[in-house]
């Protein structure tokens, strides 16, 4: 008997933002998919990188080391989603970038990990591509995909 694929009730997908521009690309994107009659829920992340304290003993509590501008980013982000219509919820971490997006979406439930393709320069893209390759070699369960700014969607492969 041949297997069937079963597709999950609510696609999870964990959006890391560096800037407040990533937002569009992935609420686009899950806007798409709810166009196509899946249901979504998005879960926005923000990395900030660990203080050397915390990085030493690792004894900060999730998101001790907020700012005021981290703050505001994801603030705006939420604001963006919610107007969306877009069921959401927020992370704020600190840690090593590539690690805590992997970590994160493992311990969410993630499907995908949605990355903004916005290729604006030679520079942008190298970079977001080489996140993006990191991730998808290191994924145990997500799919890494790029969005681009009308919603249409890339995965990567490692």
């Amino acid at each position: 008997m041949p297997s069937q694929f079963v597709a999950p009730a609510v696609l999870q997908l964990l959006l890391p933002l560096k800037h407040l521009a990533d937002v569009v690309h992935g609420a686009r994107y899950a806007r798409r998919l709810q166009e196509w009659g899946i249901a979504v829920k998005v879960s926005l992340l923000h990395v900030q990188p660990a203080s050397r304290r915390e990085a030493l003993y690792q004894d900060a509590p999730p998101g001790a080391a907020a700012d005021a501008a981290s703050t505001q980013l994801m603030q705006e982000a939420e604001l963006y989603l919610q107007r969306s219509h877009l069921d959401f919820a927020s992370f704020l971490f600190s840690g090593e970038l590539a690690f805590t997006i992997l970590d994160t979406a493992e311990m969410l439930g993630c499907h995908e990990i949605v990355l903004p393709d916005n290729g604006r320069s030679l520079w942008q893209r190298r970079l977001r591509g080489d996140l993006a390759s990191r991730l998808a070699r290191a994924s145990r369960s997500a799919t890494i995909v790029l969005a681009a700014q009308d919603g249409v969607s890339t995965p990567v492969s490692p």
